[in-house]
């Protein structure tokens, strides 16, 4: 954990979540919302970035934003700082405070009231930045841990992106490339995208299959990792039934395996997420780091 200027660098799950138990907003929250920044994007990242702030890239973007904040919509959060949003959310994982939690986001038109902001650094249209494993592993225990935190129920009544809604804030409740304001957080969000059903499908999954402390687990000595070679189903528990699918995980994708599941027939891998997929090397390919 590192303070700088008044923003929190906290660089791990379990320093977000002891950093959120401490919190005390006198502010009703009962929304969160779903951003990736477009830019700066990857590119950025490892270019810009990397080169101005070295060592302190999340801290420096972070400031950096504080200041574009400052000079375009000037809106102080009542505690110095001008940042649209919450929090900020890295490629490697880590994480930025922004905005003070008691007050209220630049987010989304229509959705800011009551809300918490974050923003995904990256563009995750189709063809753009592919999100790395650490960073989806951040905003899954992100969402997890602040809808935890909040009482929130993870569905699309409580939890929304930007592409939901029009530029004058009406509530599309779905991505509409013809009205939606932007394509946040990106027509390729995760490998499954922006739209209601890839949100009910896979992300509302993803966030309710969270168990804390699963993402600083391992039980191999290197860390184990798998490809997936056809598009496959993951469960919320290590059996095959239909009732614990809770999403598709998309060909080519690479995720960190914490356990191999030993059943009677096919065994199950538990990948990093906390989700469960198939062993079989029909549809998965293992290797070692």
């Amino acid at each position: 954990m590192k303070i700088q200027n008044g923003f929190t660098l906290l660089e791990t799950e379990k320093e977000f979540k002891e950093w959120l138990d401490k919190q005390k907003p006198t502010r009703k929250i009962n929304k969160l919302q779903v951003h990736h920044m477009a830019l700066p994007d990857y590119e950025t990242w490892n270019g810009t970035d990397k080169r101005v702030y070295g060592d302190n890239r999340e801290l420096g973007r972070t400031m950096a934003l504080d200041s574009y904040g400052k000079t375009t919509w000037g809106s102080s959060d009542g505690y110095g700082h001008y940042i649209a949003q919450h929090f900020n959310i890295f490629p490697n994982g880590k994480i930025t405070t922004g905005r003070n939690l008691n007050s209220t986001p630049i987010g989304i038109k229509g959705w800011n009231a009551n809300a918490i902001c974050i923003e995904i650094y990256g563009n995750f249209d189709k063809g753009q930045d592919a999100m790395t494993e650490e960073q989806k592993q951040a905003v899954i225990f992100v969402f997890a841990l602040l809808a935890e935190k909040f009482n929130l129920p993870i569905n699309s009544t409580y939890i929304r992106p930007h592409a939901w809604f029009t530029s004058g804030g009406t509530y599309l409740g779905d991505y509409n490339k013809y009205k939606s304001r932007k394509t946040c957080p990106g027509t390729n969000f995760m490998g499954f995208g922006n739209t209601r059903k890839a949100f009910e499908n896979n992300f509302y999954p993803l966030l309710k299959a969270y168990k804390y402390g699963s993402n600083n687990t391992t039980t191999t000595d290197k860390t184990l990792y798998v490809k997936i070679k056809e598009d496959i189903n993951m469960h919320s528990k290590p059996d095959f039934t239909s009732a614990s699918v809770i999403g598709v995980i998309k060909k080519g994708g690479v995720y960190t395996v914490v356990e191999r599941i030993e059943r009677t027939g096919t065994d199950m891998y538990k990948l990093k997420s906390g989700v469960y997929i198939t062993a079989s090397p029909k549809y998965v390919e293992t290797f070692e780091k």
